[in-house]
């Protein structure tokens, strides 16, 4: 299975925006994500006032009104060669100076309140489902915890049918009924940073972001009981 991370597939700007903001207006959760970096190239310390003067706020929707606004970190697993590692990556964060509103700046492969990150969450989705590789030899071979794995694939599955959906009405119904979850994945093409972006400017979210998705804040465990059995 190759792995869905080259620098090279940078998306357009025609496709993607510098900064394409997303909010939640339900939580008062906003961010602001720049697709044009990943975690491993992602760098607080470089943003300046000027990188932010065609911004959209997430909150009010003025444009260009902010101010930086500090930062802090947070874990990520990412691929960095042929190794996942794990890294306390510094966000960027910028403030709106006509609502106050404070967001984080995030480079295009974060999942929000997830450590994976979408190049790594959609490769073992890859080994798991077109593969056909055994959960416990994926954790073996990756040094992930098998309970790891199961939790993305969880995560996949609460997010399968609105996947599904999204390729539906961006290719005006061509994509056939009735895909199993293998068929779903195999959707998601390179470059992915714009189906990310795509699948956010379609439904105001991150595909992958569990929380907040039911008021839990988490995916329902019981919806990964069928793949446990065949697995």
């Amino acid at each position: 299975m190759e792995k869905p991370l080259f620098l090279s597939e940078k998306p357009s700007p025609n496709l993607a925006p510098r900064h394409g903001s997303i909010s939640f207006d339900a939580h008062q959760e906003t961010m602001v994500y720049d697709f044009y970096k990943t975690c491993k190239t992602y760098d607080a310390k470089s943003y300046k006032k000027v990188d932010f003067v065609r911004t959209r706020c997430p909150g009010c929707t003025a444009v260009g009104r902010f101010k930086l606004h500090g930062s802090y970190h947070r874990h990520v697993l990412y691929f960095d060669g042929d190794e996942i590692i794990g890294e306390y990556l510094e966000i960027k964060r910028i403030m709106c100076l006509s609502c106050k509103g404070t967001h984080a700046v995030m480079p295009g492969d974060i999942i929000p309140y997830m450590l994976l990150t979408l190049f790594v969450l959609l490769f073992i989705l890859g080994l798991i489902y077109l593969e056909k590789e055994p959960v416990l030899k994926t954790a073996e071979t990756w040094k992930l915890s098998y309970q790891f794995i199961y939790c993305a694939v969880a995560v996949f599955l609460l997010h399968a049918s609105r996947i599904y959906q999204y390729f539906r009405e961006a290719t005006c119904g061509a994509i056939r009924h009735g895909l199993d979850e293998a068929g779903i994945v195999a959707l998601i093409k390179k470059p992915y940073l714009i189906f990310q972006s795509g699948y956010m400017e379609s439904y105001g979210r991150p595909c992958f972001m569990c929380k907040f998705f039911n008021r839990a804040g988490a995916p329902p465990i019981g919806k990964i009981f069928h793949f446990l059995a065949a697995t």
